[in-house]
């Protein structure tokens, strides 16, 4: 079977979400909770949009540490990144999102080690094991950030599915010059 090739990926951007983005990631955000509806079993509504409480939170503004990006592959939109501040402390990816079109053509990997460059320090990552692939990408993430100074493990389960997997880093600030520690 011949399938078409990949879009063109390159460069991978992130863009911080303003106002005039809220379409665009209201639109994401259903392609996200369509996918994730495969593993949680969850139908859509009835009007046929799917609950996104990490997008809704995000565009209401409800958490102001939140931050948001969209990522774009060779100019063209290809998924988003929400992150907030962890309970714990430090960061954690709260949602992240690459359209199907561009998986496995490096385009997350790139645009999770930059959103997590951006602020040195602990991040925690939630996300579930049960997903396809999910875990190995989460896993060498960590590892290209902070080699084996990482740990993962399962949080408590929910009633309705099992648990979720957490790895956590501690991404310490390199010494260079101009660069205070």
């Amino acid at each position: 079977m011949i399938t078409p090739p990949k879009p063109p990926s390159r460069p991978v951007e992130l863009h911080p979400v303003g106002r005039a983005d809220r379409a665009v990631l209201t639109n994401l955000g259903q392609l996200f909770r369509h996918d994730l509806s495969e593993f949680y079993r969850h139908l859509p509504n009835d009007d046929g949009s799917f609950n996104d409480r990490s997008v809704d939170l995000f565009l209401a503004g409800a958490a102001p540490e939140a931050r948001g990006w969209l990522i774009t592959a060779a100019g063209r939109t290809g998924g988003f990144v929400l992150t907030a501040a962890d309970p714990g402390g430090g960061r954690t990816i709260s949602a992240f999102f690459v359209v199907r079109a561009l998986r496995r053509t490096g385009v997350g990997r790139i645009a999770a080690l930059e959103v997590i460059r951006m602020v040195p320090g602990r991040w925690v990552i939630g996300f579930q094991r049960y997903n396809p692939g999910v875990q190995e990408f989460w896993s060498a993430v960590a590892t290209e950030l902070a080699g084996e100074r990482w740990t993962i493990q399962d949080g408590p389960a929910p009633a309705s599915r099992p648990p979720d997997t957490f790895i956590t880093l501690d991404l310490v600030r390199a010494p260079w010059p101009g660069n205070r520690i």
